[in-house]
């Protein structure tokens, strides 16, 4: 992945691969990205803090891509926090109680099920499980 920098209006710029759609299904991945963020609210959720993931993906033909996905920390996505805990080795089915250890997050590998969500005539992927 390039250094993330501001442009300048004068930069000369190097042309961005085409974002590609994976197509549904099991992936494994490891998490390359995690940012802290804060979800300021909308009319069907509240405000609460957001961990903003980006995942490193082997497709089947054995290229890389990246999908990225908000974690809204919020009781509303219990279901979504604890598949992400699962699925890095953080939590395990039937322990009841778990714990995010945020610090140990960049590098996580592990499996998780793509789809395709359609959104203003645009397809995305998304984080199913």
């Amino acid at each position: 992945m390039a250094e993330e920098r501001a442009f300048s209006w004068d930069d000369e710029y190097t042309e961005a691969e085409e974002f590609t759609i994976l197509p549904e299904g099991d992936y494994p991945f490891k998490i390359i990205n995690f940012e802290r963020a804060y979800f300021e609210g909308s009319e069907k959720m509240p405000a609460c803090p957001e961990a903003k993931i980006t995942y490193q993906v082997t497709t089947p033909d054995g290229a890389t891509a990246t999908v990225q996905q908000n974690l809204f920390l919020h009781s509303k996505f219990e279901w979504q926090i604890t598949n992400f805990a699962c699925a890095i080795g953080h939590a395990k089915r039937g322990d009841g109680k778990f714990r995010i250890r945020w610090n140990e997050v960049i590098g996580a590998t592990g499996r998780f099920r793509l789809g395709i969500r359609k959104y203003n005539d645009k397809e995305y992927n998304q984080v199913k499980k």
